[in-house]
């Protein structure tokens, strides 16, 4: 993203040429290996997202989904809410070609960085991925001052105003400055005078090097995650339930690195808990698709 940012900076004709040529190469390799996945895992690909969305769904629960915001190219999340879920999407701005299903009931799915289905039509139509998409390419500088970006990057701005954010695997770094401007107004600068809370949905030591780079943001790691955290400190030490806190710095580098080691996918492996500590507190996990009931079954 450097290298692309800098080519694009010159004054010469012949590195901003090749800069283009670098974004389409990124272009067929990311959509290659998105296509590879689509083949291998087939509706799987969206699996994940809609046992999240079922989570959502489930009845005195204490969880209501605001919305999503993606840096993701692809339409996996859209495929689990529109396919799966039989539910609409809201992108924050007008898109035409979705499923058509009911618009009251739509899911806010901003994404930032635009998306490869997208074409650059008036109002935006949604068909087949090919190399025309609307997307932002990798750049220090994401180039978002035009229509839809500015509008979709003011949504955010107003989804934002919630109790907890997740942050589900995405390795947010200094590349990302314009999004980490943002959580860092809006969660610094909100009228209640509360911030929300940053919990990342990912190894621990993706979210201690997250910490590191932008301490102000103050993320939780899974295992600081209330009620959960303490679970999986038991699970990656051994013995009973502790709080990371609790531990002395020896334990808590111990459970860093054993999660890192132990955790296939801890996108997964935190539904799975969170379906565990839902059924101390509700009577049943069952929804009309009944998607994260049958999960966390299959988990026990």
């Amino acid at each position: 993203e450097h290298l692309l940012t800098f080519l694009e900076d010159t004054p010469s004709g012949r590195y901003r040429e090749f800069a283009q040529r670098l974004k389409r190469v990124f272009s067929m390799v990311l959509r290659a290996a998105l296509e590879e996945t689509r083949r291998e895992l087939g509706d799987k690909h969206s699996a994940l997202y809609a046992v999240l969305l079922d989570m959502h769904e489930v009845p005195r629960a204490g969880e209501q989904l605001g919305g999503f915001l993606t840096l993701n190219y692809d339409t996996f999340l859209e495929h689990a809410i529109e396919q799966i879920l039989e539910r609409a999407v809201d992108y924050g701005v007008r898109v035409d070609g979705s499923d058509g299903h009911d618009a009251a009931d739509a899911i806010p799915v901003l994404k930032l960085h635009g998306s490869f289905s997208w074409r650059h039509t008036w109002p935006i139509e949604v068909a087949e991925e090919s190399d025309a998409g609307l997307w932002i390419p990798p750049g220090i500088r994401k180039a978002k001052s035009d229509y839809p970006f500015t509008s979709i990057w003011g949504a955010a701005r107003e989804l934002l105003d919630c109790d907890v954010l997740r942050i589900i695997g995405c390795n947010l770094g200094p590349n990302d400055w314009d999004l980490v401007s943002l959580l860092f107004t809006t969660m610094h600068g909100r009228a209640s005078g509360r911030p929300y809370e940053i919990e990342v949905v990912s190894w621990p030591e993706d979210a201690s090097r997250i910490r590191v780079a932008f301490p102000y943001l103050n993320v939780r790691s899974l295992l600081e995650i209330p009620e959960i955290g303490a679970q999986f400190v038991a699970e990656v030490l051994g013995g009973e339930p502790k709080e990371f806190s609790n531990l002395d710095e020896p334990e808590r580098e111990r459970a860093v690195k054993a999660a890192n080691g132990k955790i296939a996918n801890p996108f997964e492996h935190w539904l799975r808990l969170k379906g565990e500590l839902m059924l101390s507190d509700v009577p049943t996990l069952e929804t009309h698709h009944g998607l994260f009931s049958t999960f966390v079954e299959a988990s026990v």
